[in-house]
């Protein structure tokens, strides 16, 4: 009989998220905010946007849930915003990833549609392993300046989904500034 009940639960709620998808979260990984100065307000914003309502701030050391990640735009491309749930208030909105301590992020490129190719090494006369995509998520694991000439940055990274490991030029990339 409970083990009905639990099916039941269970089903209803696959049943509401796919209906109603609004009502799951993904969650990405659990971290704090960070800043140099221990008495910062770290503003959470309604959009990812400087421009857009201010819904409150937290602290340093505060616990939030990485919900989604955003190219940064303006003068700030390579700065991403984080979309966070606070772990004790349980309050979403958009941070700047200046004040998200997190090795996770996501590839970026200018065309939505393109295939980052992921190297053997930090050059793009190693060989291909594969490639991903624009949104992918990927945990960085190393940054070096590469071999060539322009000393272009590689970023060695492991995808999420699939586990796969190498490195993507650092301009697919949006750096978590606290890691690299």
């Amino acid at each position: 009989m409970i083990n009905s009940w639990l099916r039941l639960c269970l089903g209803l709620t696959l049943s509401l998220s796919w209906v109603l998808p609004g009502l799951t979260q993904t969650v990405i990984e659990q971290t704090v905010l960070v800043a140099n100065d221990r008495n910062s307000r770290i503003n959470l914003r309604s959009q990812p946007s400087v421009n857009s309502a201010l819904l409150g701030y937290g602290l340093p050391d505060d616990q939030v849930t990485l919900l989604e990640f955003r190219k940064g735009s303006g003068n700030e491309p390579r700065v991403p915003w984080i979309r966070v749930k606070f772990v004790k208030s349980g309050d979403i909105g958009w941070i700047r990833g200046y004040f998200v301590k997190t090795d996770i992020t996501i590839l970026t490129a200018n065309d939505p549609n393109a295939r980052i190719n992921l190297r053997q090494g930090p050059s793009i006369s190693t060989g291909s392993l594969g490639y991903g995509l624009v949104g992918d998520r990927i945990r960085v694991l190393e940054c070096e300046t590469g071999p060539d000439q322009d000393r272009t940055p590689w970023i060695k990274v492991q995808f999420l989904q699939s586990q796969a490991i190498g490195w993507i030029r650092g301009d697919f990339v949006i750096v978590p500034l606290t890691y690299c």
